[in-house]
């Protein structure tokens, strides 16, 4: 009884410290199990192999929630391996690479009886407004937002709205082949998670900016209700449909026009599967 659950991240202690969190926290012995999955997502090669992985691991895939998000890169200009920002390779590039890889399994456990397969990206509300849209090229990708007030926070909300693009582009095309696997994006709203905490304690007087944002942020125990939502609700609820953007209480709401631009999924779509090519992934 339960779901075999795996909490895939980069580092195995701090994984193993959730875990022992959660089976701390109240759930009961024999109701599922959560395993440590080692996944890279700034690494695109890393992100391949860890798919690759699970799938020589596990011979059905039911939900996959991609949830990784690089909110503040401290207003350093850090790129990965191949020359793309982290922003860009934690918060859409790696997913992309991740979900890609695993695509065929999750189809063919939607072969299997019972299943109900879905794909839940989180966005952020802040896909709204980003006003430069250019997705065409590395140089794009990497555009460093330095005349805005607060450069990496525009380059977090660049980098969601990317995955937005990509989450359109991706249920349409699913629907058109008639696929039976489900794709949602999600916004958890505003949350004071672990990984806030942690690039905040890395800021001048960290208290100060703890306390400020717990003014206007949520606790983490609730950053997860609209995804467990999409991830679980019968697929004959009202909020649930291909494409549904479902934000908090768990409603379906509209996106922004930027985000249900064809031609800038396309852009976004054919650049991607470029760069992939060019660096052998």
């Amino acid at each position: 009884m339960g779901a075999k659950v795996y909490m895939a991240a980069r580092d195995e202690t701090r994984a193993k410290e959730a875990i022992d969190r959660l089976d701390k926290g109240g759930r009961d012995p024999g109701l599922g199990q959560v395993i440590w999955h080692a996944l890279d997502l700034r690494d695109s090669r890393s992100a391949k192999e860890s798919a690759e992985r699970f799938v020589a691991r596990e011979k059905r895939l039911d939900i996959l929630v991609n949830n990784a998000a690089l909110i503040t890169d401290l207003g350093k200009l850090q790129e990965n391996s191949d020359g793309i920002l982290e922003s860009m390779a934690v918060n859409y590039l790696g997913p992309y690479i991740f979900t890609r890889t695993l695509l065929q399994l999750l189809e063919s456990t939607t072969l299997l009886d019972g299943a109900d397969v879905r794909i839940i990206n989180v966005g952020s509300s802040g896909h709204s407004f980003v006003k430069y849209l250019e997705y065409g090229s590395k140089d794009a990708w990497n555009h460093p937002f330095k005349w805005y007030l607060i450069p990496n926070f525009e380059r977090y909300k660049y980098s969601k709205l990317a995955m937005h693009l990509w989450t359109n582009d991706l249920a349409r095309r699913l629907s058109e082949q008639q696929s039976k696997v489900m794709v949602l994006i999600t916004q958890p709203g505003a949350i004071l998670s672990d990984g806030v905490i942690h690039s905040l304690s890395r800021l001048p007087y960290p208290p100060l900016w703890i306390w400020l944002a717990g003014l206007v942020m949520h606790p983490q125990t609730l950053g997860a209700y609209t995804s467990v939502f999409a991830a679980c609700a019968p697929r004959d609820n009202p909020e649930i449909s291909q494409g549904a953007y479902i934000y908090p209480p768990n409603v379906a709401v509209a996106q922004a026009p930027a985000a249900l631009d064809e031609v800038r999924q396309r852009q976004l779509a054919e650049f991607t599967e470029e760069f992939l090519q060019s660096i052998g992934v």
